[in-house]
Formats: C-alpha cells, sequence, structure tokens
C-alpha cells in the first residue's frame, strides 16, 4: 500500500483554494533407527492514511469504472493430454502444464539431482483422473524397506490382517525394523510376496522376489503397489484399517514430515548408505490424501542414506499435483 495525497484529493484541494480565494481569504487547506542393515541414519526429518481533506462542497465528475483484467494462466479444466518435455518428463495433464512455474520448479528440482551425479525415477499419479508425471520410471532399482508395505500388504490381504502379528508388523512398518520384517518373512514366507507383487502388475520384482527379501522394482511397479494399497486400505475389508493404521504412522518419511500436517499421508520411506559393494538408495513412496485428490506418490533415488534430499523434490511433486488436479 502507498501513503500520500491522491489525484482525487489534489483535486479538491486546488478547489478548495480557488472558492476560498475568491471570497477573500488566504487560509491555508489542511491536507513446515536402523533401515537397512548395519545402517543408522538421523533424518532431520500496510496500511494508508486517510487525507482528512473536506471535499463537502466540491462537485466532481465520479471517476470511470475500469474494466476488470483476466488474468492469463493455467486452466485445470483444459483437455488433457500426454505429452513429454524437453528435459524427458512424461505428463499426463491439462493442456499448457509444461508452461506453469509449479512444472519449471519440479524440473529444476530432479535437474539438481542429476547435475549432482544422481540418478531419480518419480512417478505421481492421481488415482481418480490418471493425471501425474512419470521419469525414468522403469528403471530398476533398490528399494530398501520401501517394499516392506508391499510384503505387509500381501500378509494383510491374504490373511484379513496381521493374523496375530500386529505387533511384529507394526515395528516392520513404523519403526522400519529389519529383525521384525526378517521374523515376518520367516513365518509368511517369500512366495507370498512373489505371488501378490505378479499379481499387482510388478514383474520385475515378483522375479526377485523368490530370493531377495528387497527385489529391485521400478517406480512404476512401486506406484502399482501402492495403487493397491489404496485401493485395500479404503475398502472395508478385513485387515484394511489395520494397515491403513500402521502405514498413517510410519517414521523417517520425508513425504508424511511435509505433509501430513495438511492432510493423511500413507507411506513406506526406504534407504541405505554406501558399502563395500557401492549399493546406496533413499527412496519415499505412499499415498497423499491430498484436497485436491488423492495421489500415489514414489520417488527413488541412487542417494546414500539421504531422506532429507528429497523434501523438495517431493515438494514440488506436491505442487504440481495441486495445480494439475486443482479447480
Amino acid at each position: 500500500m502507498r501513503h500520500g495525497t491522491t489525484v482525487l484529493q489534489a483535486l479538491a484541494g486546488a478547489a478548495c483554494a480557488v472558492l476560498l480565494a475568491s471570497c477573500g481569504t488566504t487560509e491555508p487547506v489542511a491536507g513446515d533407527v536402523a533401515d537397512e542393515p548395519a545402517a543408522q541414519v538421523e533424518v532431520s526429518d500496510r496500511e494508508a492514511e486517510d487525507d482528512p481533506t473536506d471535499e463537502k462542497n466540491i462537485e466532481l465528475e465520479p471517476a470511470a469504472e475500469e474494466e476488470p483484467v483476466e488474468e492469463a494462466g493455467f486452466d485445470a479444466s483444459a483437455p488433457v493430454a500426454d505429452v513429454t518435455s524437453a528435459y524427458g518428463i512424461d505428463v499426463t495433464a491439462p493442456e499448457g502444464f509444461l508452461d506453469t512455474p509449479e512444472y519449471a520448479a519440479l524440473e529444476d528440482e530432479i535437474a539438481s539431482l542429476a547435475d549432482s551425479g544422481h540418478s531419480v525415477s518419480v512417478r505421481m499419479i492421481d488415482v481418480e483422473t490418471g493425471r501425474g508425471v512419470s521419469y525414468n520410471a522403469d528403471v530398476a532399482r533398490y528399494p530398501a524397506s520401501a517394499i516392506k508395505a508391499a510384503y505387509c500388504a500381501a500378509i494383510c490381504e491374504t490373511y484379513g490382517g496381521s493374523a496375530g502379528w500386529s505387533q511384529t508388523m507394526a515395528q516392520c512398518l513404523i519403526n522400519s525394523a529389519n529383525d521384525a520384517y526378517t521374523t515376518l518373512i520367516q513365518t509368511f514366507g517369500l512366495s507370498l510376496l512373489t505371488s501378490w507383487l505378479s499379481a499387482n502388475d510388478a514383474p520385475v520384482a515378483a522375479a526377485e522376489a523368490p530370493s531377495h527379501y528387497y527385489p529391485d522394482i521400478t517406480a512404476e511397479e512401486l506406484a502399482n503397489v501402492w495403487l493397491e494399497i489404496w485401493r485395500y486400505g479404503t475398502s472395508g475389508e478385513a485387515g484394511a484399517d489395520e494397515l491403513a493404521s500402521y502405514l498413517s504412522q510410519t517414521e523417517y518419511t520425508p513425504m508424511g514430515a511435509l505433509l501430513r500436517d495438511e492432510c493423511e499421508v500413507w507411506a513406506k520411506p526406504g534407504w541405505y548408505p554406501a558399502d563395500e559393494n557401492d549399493l546406496t538408495s533413499t527412496n519415499d513412496a505412499g499415498v497423499v490424501f491430498s484436497d485436491d485428490g488423492t495421489y500415489v506418490l514414489v520417488v527413488m533415488t541412487d542417494l546414500s542414506a539421504d531422506l532429507d534430499r528429497l523434501t523438495p523434490l517431493i515438494d514440488a511433486l506436491d505442487a504440481a499435483h495441486d495445480v494439475m488436479c486443482g479447480d
């Protein structure tokens, strides 16, 4: 806001001065633990003043009303198109989304990781509209403890809940305890995970699951896993509420830390530091129950146990979803 005399007030003052002069007077006028083996990670999870000039005796023509100016901008109701940006990001969104500041911010965050020598995969999809973003989503990556959500979902769907292992499952999901995950696998076996992954469009992971506790998986497949977790978790089927309860309380998730003050978030992160095999991984995946629509979000990288580094990218993806799916 600006201070000072307006044009209207100046005209009024001038008019008063003329009237006073004609009367013969010259009076002035007032003017927002452990994961993989041997890994301990800390996560940083104006006012304008009125002019007192008296205008009651001044007759001025009313100012002409200005025509409202319609600002050009992105229209979320525009026709939806599948496009690939010059950077290689696949987008399903209303036409014009690539010209928005939100898309530019998203591309900047992905480029920032790539420019620092890291590889990243992203998959975001709105569960109702199918609008979303995909980048390197077909690259198989080490999921670390992010795969625990799939295993626990397989148990709950098959047995109608944790089948008497509620405390173990809670530790496995909420605190990402590896010993709890091992106990579940020794109890229920790997064939359960293999079958469940095959049934839920995760063939790359299913191929490794018979012999791997943490089978490689693509971001696209992990998104498919979470689409099924969302379906089951909201279905009212036996065990669904139990699984959803654990996933809504998970620790260490950048997605949860960033967004749980605004909405419900089910998530399961996974991370692994550099070791003698140069195996590094930092991931987060889950479901965000946003006011602009529920969406599945997967971010997978080769960062070395650096969950905080995912936060700016997750924030950019959330903003992109709000724009492409908002009113």
